[in-house]
């Protein structure tokens, strides 16, 4: 049976450095409790896979914290055959095929006229110089937006996102990301109005076209659709791309040896996910009095899924703390004789429905990484820092590397992705 545990939310050592509070969670067995906001905070890997595989523990938290910013219900919010027939919809557009014909080029062109103008200096702020536009670039190419105001967008995408994921706004905050939702809105409402009269081959046009009745949508629903993923598609991109290059060049060899088998990038993507999820917290409403790893836990209270403590379960994944290529070979067995995945992309019926999409997409700009910024290494790594509760991720990353042209860079590219492709 678990023990409780006193935590604050708003506690300023959690804020900074929430791994000793998972490292202690997983050793005397703990559900943290914040009894202020009636809110439990489970962390065992098992127990956060069935809360996010269980009805009884409800999205009705996104009515709060995600619908005032997005305008209408996203998808976290249906049920049932709604769901599942918007989530098929939505899934079309990310399938590989269509990636490999349409946004794989797409990708590749934003990530090289992203790093051309450092290529002959030598040094690049990975988040701040090149992942903070490319996420938001390539989340406008998926959905057909505008690009010529990106960075506008990418501010108003901020202002949205902090309303989701920060728990202590003030109300002057809270009035300016409501403000940054009204402009995305107002950006994205017309153009839907216009695939509508006019379809293109783009994914709203695509949303917006169809003859059967389970998957007509209205134009808030659509708009709120595409808020829904600029925020997923855009928060954890930038920041895994960076954790994964600060663990590689952390671990002893391991960045010669993803650079030298690109095959190996996919493992990398994978444990950077396990070891420091982007997404970190998962909330959920409890629907009827439950119990917890013996926990009662009454109705009507939130509990979050802490998916970084989950993928630091040592119960499942051994040496948690630790960066490692070959985990994901040597994952232990489920009970269905499964291998047991990380959780940062969620589960169940909501997990993340863009995570196979979002690891090709990493794939291809990894390797375009790789073939640009040669012997790379990390400036002052005594400086790296970490933020965020909701979502988490480096606040910078200044790399050090061999200035060279770009010439060469597409080519080898191009031989790569052949190559891992045959």
């Amino acid at each position: 049976m678990s023990k409780l545990a006193s935590l604050s939310i708003h506690d300023s050592n959690f804020f900074t450095n929430p791994y000793p509070f998972y490292e202690a969670l997983h050793q005397q067995d703990l559900i943290y409790v914040d009894e202020a906001n009636q809110s439990y905070f489970v962390g065992k890997y098992d127990d956060v896979d069935a809360i996010l595989k269980s009805s009884v523990f409800t999205t009705k938290p996104l009515m709060v914290r995600a619908e005032p910013v997005m305008g209408d219900r996203v998808l976290a919010q249906m049920e049932g055959e709604e769901h599942a027939a918007k989530r098929k919809l939505v899934m079309r557009g990310l399938a590989k095929d269509y990636f490999v014909n349409q946004y794989e080029p797409m990708i590749q062109q934003i990530t090289h006229d992203l790093l051309a103008p450092f290529l002959s200096r030598g040094k690049i702020d990975l988040v701040n110089d090149f992942g903070r536009d490319y996420a938001v670039l390539v989340t406008l190419g998926i959905l057909g937006l505008p690009t010529e105001n990106y960075r506008d967008i990418a501010d108003w995408h901020k202002g949205v996102a902090e309303f989701i994921t920060h728990f202590d706004q003030t109300e002057q905050q809270k009035t300016h990301s409501l403000d940054c939702s009204k402009q995305l809105i107002s950006l994205i409402t017309p153009l839907v109005e216009s695939r509508r009269q006019r379809p293109q081959n783009d994914f709203i046009s695509m949303l917006c076209g169809n003859a059967e009745p389970a998957l007509n949508m209205s134009t808030p629903e659509i708009t709120a659709l595409c808020l829904n993923i600029l925020l997923a598609a855009t928060e954890p991109a930038d920041k895994t791309l960076a954790m994964m290059i600060k663990h590689l060049l952390s671990e002893p060899g391991a960045l010669d040896e993803v650079v030298n088998d690109r095959r190996l990038i996919r493992d990398a993507l994978e444990e950077t996910l396990r070891l420091t999820s982007p997404v970190q917290l998962i909330p959920r409403e409890v629907s009827e009095d439950v119990c917890i790893s013996g926990i009662p836990i009454p109705k009507g209270a939130y509990v979050y899924c802490m998916i970084g403590a989950a993928n630091r379960d040592p119960n499942v994944f051994p040496q948690p703390a630790q960066f490692n290529l070959e985990r994901r070979k040597n994952t232990v067995q489920g009970d269905a004789g499964k291998k047991k995945r990380h959780l940062a992309f969620g589960g169940g019926m909501h997990m993340c429905l863009g995570a196979a999409f979002s690891l090709l997409q990493l794939e291809v700009t990894a390797n375009i990484i790789f073939d640009s910024l040669r012997d790379m290494r990390m400036e002052r790594p005594e400086t790296y820092l970490e933020t965020g509760l909701y979502t988490r991720g480096p606040e910078s990353l200044v790399l050090s590397f061999t200035p060279s042209s770009q010439v060469n860079h597409q080519g080898d590219t191009a031989q790569r992705l052949m190559a891992m492709e045959a």
